[in-house]
């Protein structure tokens, strides 16, 4: 054995004995709820979670990216920020193909003692997304008092709400393609 690879091999096993900084377990820590967020485990989401936060929403967000087919396009690395964890995921899902856009969702996530005490998230969705829930509120009131009732604050029917939006997302376009003509 050369001392070149000895020396290589030492360096390797004294790197893998330092201990993890705060820093790289929180980073885990998000790398894994991102993880379990888009492979639809909701009991590993769950135990990534403190058990006295308020996570309703998230949990609901969920159930809404299941239901509505969220498939990862990019994954970028997720990156320490002051008092946070920020990911940001690339998706592709059905309410983008019926409206035309691929949306980017950031978390940010906050992380102490190896839970995630709470989770925030964005989305860049275009415009049109929103000219899609007016329409929905104004001409189908009535998926948000049925599938969508206590949409992302308590409802019990994320997966059928994000399914029924992505329909009305079809019919939606159809109804603008119309008044085009």
């Amino acid at each position: 054995m050369s001392s070149r690879y000895k020396w290589l091999m030492t360096a390797l096993i004294t790197i893998a004995n330092l201990p993890i900084s705060a820093n790289d377990n929180a980073l885990q820590i998000a790398e894994r709820f991102i993880t379990s967020f888009y492979s639809w485990d909701q009991n590993a989401l769950n135990a990534l979670l403190t058990e006295d936060g308020d996570h309703e929403s998230i949990i609901y967000y969920q159930g809404w990216a299941e239901g509505g087919n969220y498939s990862i396009k990019t994954r970028r690395p997720c990156v320490m920020n002051k008092d946070a964890v920020s990911c940001s995921i690339t998706v592709t899902d059905d309410f983008g193909l019926a409206l035309g856009y691929i949306a980017t969702d950031t978390f940010n996530l906050k992380i102490s003692n190896g839970q995630v005490t709470e989770v925030t998230f964005t989305a860049d969705d275009p415009p049109i997304f929103d000219k899609l829930v007016n329409w929905i509120m104004n001409e189908r009131d009535h998926i948000l008092t049925g599938p969508c009732l206590d949409m992302f604050a308590g409802g019990l029917t994320p997966k059928i709400c994000a399914k029924t939006v992505a329909k009305s997302a079809e019919e939606f376009m159809r109804v603008e393609v119309l008044k085009q003509q």
